[in-house]
Parts: C-alpha cells; sequence; structure tokens
C-alpha cells in the first residue's frame, strides 16, 4: 500500500515536471503582447498611474485632480471636493478644456522602461499598486503580486515575471486536484489528471497569459475543494475548513471577481443541501463565513463596491457584440478549442455526458456531489456568455480543471457499469482491475498528443518578432506609431522600449506632424500604422502630406502593424 502510494506521488511529480517543461518551451515562443498584459506591469510598477500616455505622465482629470481639488491639507481638499460635488459644470468644463489642449509628445525609451519596471526607490510600493487599481476595475492581489516580483528583479522588465507568478499557480493547483482526487479515492488519478489537465491547450493559454486568470483558476479549484470535503463529511464544518474557506473566499475575491460568480453559484448548491438535510448548525457557520469574507474583503479594498455595480466593466458595463446565442456557442467552441476537441465532435460528446450525467444523477447516491461538480461550471459558462465584455478564453479558465474532474470521475463510473456485464474471465486480471484508469490514461494521452501536434495556445504572439528586430535595427530613428485608440499602443511596448524617441500619434493629428512634431522633408523615420485603423491609405498619404516627405519603403506587414522607413 505504501509503495503503491509512493509511486503515485512519484507520477504526480514526473506529470507535473513535464507538463511544467512544456509550458517553458512554450513561453520561450511568447514574442509578443496583448494590450492588458502590458497593462499588467503598468499598473503594478508605475508609480501612482496605471497608463503609459502618449501626451504626458498623467491624464487630464489627474491633473485636473492634481491643480483643483488637492489642497494644501486635508481640509483644503475636502472643501474643495464640496465645491465641485455642487459645481459639476464648471468641473467639467475645465476638464473638456484640458482634454481639447493635450497633445501629443515625444516619448524615450527610459521613459517606456520607467512604466513597465521597479527602480530602487519605488521598491515594494505596495500603496501606489492599491491606488492604479483603485482606479481600474479589478482587484488588486495578482498586481501586488507582479509588483512584488519586479521589486525583486530590479529594473527588469522580462515575460518571465509573471510566468513565474502563473506558473506556481498552475503547479499548485495540480496539488488541489490530487486532493480532490482524494475525496474520491482516486488519488491514484492524479498524475494522468495533471497530464490531461497541464497539457490542455486552454490551460497552457492561461498560462501563457500574462494576466489574474491562473490564480483565479487556483482559487476557484480551492474552492471547489473545500465544499466537496463539506459533502463528505455530512456536511460538518470543523474549524481548519471554516478558516480555509473564509481565507479562500477573500483571495479568490481580491484576485478576480469572476470569483464572485462561480462561488456564488456553488455556495447556492451548498445552501440548498444542507437545507434538504436540515444541517442548520453548518449552515449558520457556511452562511457566517461567507458573510464574514464578504466583509473583510469589501473593507480591504472599498473600491470593489464600485467597480462591481457601477464602473464599464461592472453592472453599467457592456458585453461582447452579438446575440446571446451566438455568444454561447462561441464559448462552447473555446471549450473544444481548449480541450482539442473538434466542434462537431464536441457537440456529440456533449449529448453523451448530459445523458450519462442525467442517468448518473437519478441512480446515484451521490448526486449532490455530481451536481456540485457538474452544474456550476455549466452555469458559469453561460453567465460568461451573457456580462463577459470579449469573447476570450481567459474568461471561462475556471471551467478547464473542473471538467477534467467531471470527465474523469463519468468515465471511470461508465467503465464500471459496464465491467459489471462483460465477461471477466476473458479479461486479463490487471485490465479487468484497471480498466477505468486505462481508459482515462489513453484518453487523456490521445487529447493531449493531439492538442500538441495540430494546435497552439494563445497569447503567443510569434510573428511580434519581426517588429522588435526592426527597432533594434532603426533604434536611432524617430518611431511615429499612428493608431486610433487610447490604449491599444500599449500592445507594442516592446519597440518603445527600443526606439529612442517615439511618438504616438492618432489618425486626427497628422495636420500636425510638421509644425508641432518637429517632422519634415529632412527627417528620416520609422512609421508604424495599425492595420485596423479607418482608411489606411489615407493615413500614409496624410503622414507624406503633412511631414513634406517624398518616399518611402514599406519594411514588414505583419497582419497587425505596416512598418515603413521613410526617407529624406
Amino acid at each position: 500500500m505504501k509503495e503503491t502510494k509512493k509511486l503515485n506521488s512519484i507520477l504526480l511529480y514526473i506529470a507535473i515536471i513535464v507538463t511544467s517543461i512544456v509550458m517553458f518551451v512554450f513561453i520561450g515562443q511568447k514574442n509578443g503582447w496583448h494590450e492588458d498584459e502590458i497593462f499588467s506591469y503598468g499598473s503594478s510598477n508605475y508609480k501612482y498611474d496605471n497608463l503609459f500616455l502618449r501626451f504626458g505622465d498623467k491624464d487630464s482629470l489627474n491633473q485636473l485632480i492634481d491643480e483643483k481639488i488637492i489642497g494644501k491639507d486635508i481640509g483644503e481638499t475636502i472643501k474643495n471636493i464640496s465645491y465641485y460635488l455642487n459645481n459639476k459644470d464648471e468641473f467639467n468644463e475645465e476638464l473638456n478644456k484640458k482634454i481639447a489642449e493635450e497633445k501629443p509628445i515625444w516619448k524615450t525609451k527610459e521613459q517606456a522602461k520607467e512604466y513597465m519596471t521597479v527602480s530602487s526607490d519605488e521598491i515594494f510600493n505596495y500603496w501606489s499598486v492599491y491606488y492604479n487599481q483603485s482606479r481600474d476595475v479589478h482587484p488588486p492581489l495578482f498586481y501586488m503580486l507582479v509588483h512584488l516580483v519586479s521589486s525583486i528583479c530590479l529594473n527588469t522588465f522580462t515575460k518571465y515575471i509573471i510566468f513565474a507568478i502563473n506558473l506556481i499557480f498552475y503547479i499548485a493547483s495540480c496539488f488541489v486536484l490530487r486532493k480532490i482526487l482524494k475525496l474520491f479515492n482516486k488519488e491514484n488519478l492524479s498524475w494522468i489528471t495533471v497530464i490531461f489537465y497541464g497539457l490542455s491547450m486552454g490551460m497552457i493559454s492561461i498560462v501563457m497569459f500574462q494576466r489574474m486568470y491562473m490564480m483565479l483558476t487556483f482559487f476557484a479549484m480551492m474552492y471547489l475543494y473545500l465544499n466537496i470535503k463539506i459533502f463528505k463529511n455530512s456536511f460538518e464544518i470543523d474549524k481548519k475548513t471554516k478558516r480555509w474557506l473564509t481565507l479562500t473566499v477573500i483571495l479568490g475575491f481580491l484576485t478576480q471577481y469572476y470569483f464572485c460568480i462561480y462561488a456564488a453559484i456553488v455556495a447556492i448548491i451548498s445552501v440548498v443541501c444542507m437545507i434538504k438535510n436540515k444541517k442548520w448548525n453548518s449552515l449558520k457557520k457556511y452562511i457566517w463565513c461567507h458573510i464574514k469574507s464578504a466583509i473583510i474583503g469589501i473593507v480591504l479594498f472599498p473600491a470593489s463596491i464600485y467597480h462591481i455595480f457601477f464602473s464599464y466593466r461592472g453592472a453599467a458595463g457592456g458585453v461582447a457584440e452579438g446575440s446571446y446565442w451566438s455568444r454561447l456557442q462561441e464559448y462552447l467552441k473555446l471549450v473544444f478549442y481548449g480541450f482539442s476537441i473538434p466542434e462537431a465532435l464536441g457537440y456529440i460528446v456533449i449529448g453523451i455526458l448530459i445523458a450519462m450525467f442525467t442517468r448518473r444523477i437519478i441512480s446515484s447516491k451521490r448526486k449532490d456531489i455530481a451536481l456540485l461538480i457538474c452544474l456550476p461550471i455549466a452555469i458559469f459558462i453561460c453567465v460568461i456568455a451573457k456580462i463577459a465584455p470579449f469573447i476570450n478564453i481567459r474568461y471561462i479558465s475556471i471551467v478547464f480543471p473542473i471538467i477534467v474532474i467531471a470527465v474523469e470521475l463519468g468515465i471511470l463510473s461508465s467503465v464500471k457499469e459496464m465491467m459489471k456485464i462483460i465477461n471477466k474471465e476473458k479479461i486479463p486480471q490487471f485490465i479487468s482491475k484497471n480498466a477505468g484508469i486505462i481508459v482515462v490514461a489513453i484518453i487523456s494521452v490521445i487529447s493531449s498528443g493531439y492538442g500538441l501536434a495540430k494546435s497552439k495556445p494563445e497569447f503567443l504572439y510569434t510573428d511580434y518578432s519581426k517588429r522588435i528586430e526592426l527597432a533594434e535595427q532603426y533604434s536611432k530613428l524617430k518611431f511615429v506609431y499612428i493608431g486610433q485608440s487610447p490604449f491599444n499602443h500599449l500592445q507594442d511596448m516592446e519597440e518603445f522600449l527600443r526606439y529612442d524617441n517615439s511618438i504616438i500619434v492618432n489618425t486626427w493629428e497628422l495636420d500636425r506632424l510638421k509644425e508641432i512634431y518637429g517632422l519634415d522633408e529632412n527627417t528620416e523615420f520609422i512609421l508604424n500604422i495599425k492595420c485596423w485603423v479607418s482608411d489606411f491609405d489615407k493615413t500614409l498619404k496624410d503622414v507624406l502630406k503633412y511631414t513634406g516627405a517624398k518616399d518611402y519603403e514599406l519594411l514588414l506587414d505583419d497582419g497587425q502593424s505596416r512598418v515603413y522607413k521613410v526617407r529624406k
């Protein structure tokens, strides 16, 4: 028995190491960035601001606050706040005037680096992180961890900072998977589960994505584990479980607000089951844990109230384009992609699993636990399809490990039922005894192998390396970046980190290029026009017109940007 347990532990560690090595291989291929990934570094490390602005160090609103609101002392500040609350039109008029006066300025690569990294006089400045996130729409815990690692790696910007954080939480989630399986007496499945989970394109993509979603996944898994443990313990909640439940809810809440959605679904099912089983004392403890966690979370980060109920990403925010059913279908496609299942086959599998699950629910003595595992992820996907601002795999990161658990337990149950009607005498004893594990292992290996052979994770942006090469080659030339958004330039920060002087100009400001920005027929510069700007050809003609340039050379067209060398 001890030898078997030791072997299972060794196999688990090997599986974790193998999957981690695969993730190291993929992170090595990552060359570009999603704008939100760069925002992760800026929000964590930029002192009391979270944007790399094209027109200065502070946006118009913050400039006006510094000039008109912040007084010599608290009394004067409160007086100013009171005045402008009663004179909102005056404040808005002054704000609009400042916005009208905004104009892009030349930025150095040192300024770009300052946005992304921590210098010696800014180490462990968590108040800055807290302030930045209070102005954003996300809680601060993930950003504080990024700032911690960045403070250790002074003046360094590298993709391995957040990758290290994601990898740690991935490894931690593997051990949570093991603990969940242990509750079902299936600990011997741990290593297979980690292979299935860790080599899925969905999970690799989440580890590659330099945001808080791997942390979110870990805390969601911890929450599920604690709830299953409560169920398995006949709804009795000991002090240790109560403490871990409270801590998990607080940390999950401070990581990403989607945790609240998943936790609420699981909690409702748990509460209903406690009521059904008349576990009144446990019910009181359970509810009090959540109330206490919510209070502590809000006290620690009061801005969460505004974020959830009033911000552009909260209740007041919009959702992805398209009808609800089209969005739901797109999210199902992302689940299929995450497990490397072709779409047509995916719907067949879903149909079979629903049929198996329904039969299992009807006949199972532990239908409550089956509901606890399967129902929340189904509801969660439906909710995300309704509220998510974009259709993106990151928003359903929670579901991937839980689907693995549900599928594997479902396969084991089905194989067990089949073995009851098969003549075991014709099957070798080892196979008949371990039939379920063998089937799960085969499916896991096929799925993982097919995925690695036919797919690539999201968020690698491998083509971006060509633009980095150009930036290094022409770093001494001025770099002119043309876009149409206040934020999209963040995805191209690697270029700003290499050019000595850069300027970010919107299409409606091109007439200023010569007189204000110092570009004329005698200036040689690199021009980057984003492919998605409206009327691209006119934009290029206007740049030449307003700089007086006569000649240009297309250096690169990678589908995202067209990079030109504009000659004298």
